[in-house]
């Protein structure tokens, strides 16, 4: 039998190089696509973090300091000794502490236990909350020795109180501490004004492509903080509290 010789045609060298480039364009666009969903959703996850710390911060120092003056008399209002409103100092009042945070203090005498204490409260406690070293906010019970971090990734707290210059129980102009206790305001206060700035925190950083040339400055009840770097993200918030134990027109309600 004779052999049968056929003529077999396979790929040029050109196909294959078309075809190549082909694959590598849709792998690159592809891995790009890839890469892009991820930073979006790492960036997405450093907001989401930055906006759960000051939730949490606000939640948790609303529960204490909504209790302020229970259980404490009218008459004592004014007292920085036994009044709601103790000194967080030396010399009774302190807009800031050494990290630049505003030191936020009550004291009430009756009522739920702060700051994941049990049971409830029977004698007078003052309830501190204030911005540690490592941006943690802190929880301080000093009656009870009591000390515990509950939010991190706090960059900066400002605190202002609300004083009621015409007795209808609504905060008529806000002021820090150093200028209510100079002034005597204190039986006015009547709420508390917070504004917090958070970070995203130790392993939320931002991808590198969402992070701004230069640490963009945020509002803090009026004034300007700028964090201290680029790679957290940063939210601001703030939240009004109402002494209702203080505020003489809820209590006849």
């Amino acid at each position: 039998m004779k052999a049968t010789k056929g003529n077999q045609s396979g790929f040029s060298i050109l196909s294959l190089m078309i075809a190549s480039a082909i694959g590598v364009f849709l792998i690159g666009g592809a891995g790009k696509v890839y890469i892009d969903s991820k930073n979006t959703f790492n960036a997405r996850s450093s907001v989401a973090a930055a906006v759960e710390n000051y939730r949490f911060a606000i939640l948790d120092m609303r529960r204490a300091l909504v209790m302020a003056g229970r259980g404490i008399l009218a008459s004592q209002n004014g007292n920085l000794i036994t009044g709601p409103f103790p000194g967080v100092a030396a010399d009774g009042a302190v807009d800031i502490d050494a990290n630049g945070s505003s030191v936020v203090a009550v004291r009430y005498a009756a009522g739920p236990a702060p700051c994941g204490i049990s049971g409830d409260i029977a004698t007078t406690i003052t309830v501190r909350f204030l911005v540690d070293n490592d941006g943690n906010l802190v929880c301080n019970v000093p009656e009870q020795d009591y000390s515990q971090p509950l939010v991190s990734g706090i960059a900066q707290m400002r605190a202002l109180y609300g004083i009621d210059t015409d007795a209808d129980g609504i905060a008529n102009q806000y002021l820090s501490t150093s200028v209510v206790d100079d002034n005597g305001l204190w039986v006015n206060v009547v709420s508390v004004r917070i504004g917090l700035v958070t970070g995203s925190g130790e392993g939320q950083d931002l991808p590198a492509v969402y992070r701004p040339a230069t640490p963009e400055p945020k509002n803090l009840l009026g004034d300007e903080y700028t964090p201290a770097d680029t790679n957290n993200a940063y939210k601001s918030a703030s939240t009004t509290i109402t002494f209702r134990n203080l505020n003489q027109s809820m209590n006849r309600q």
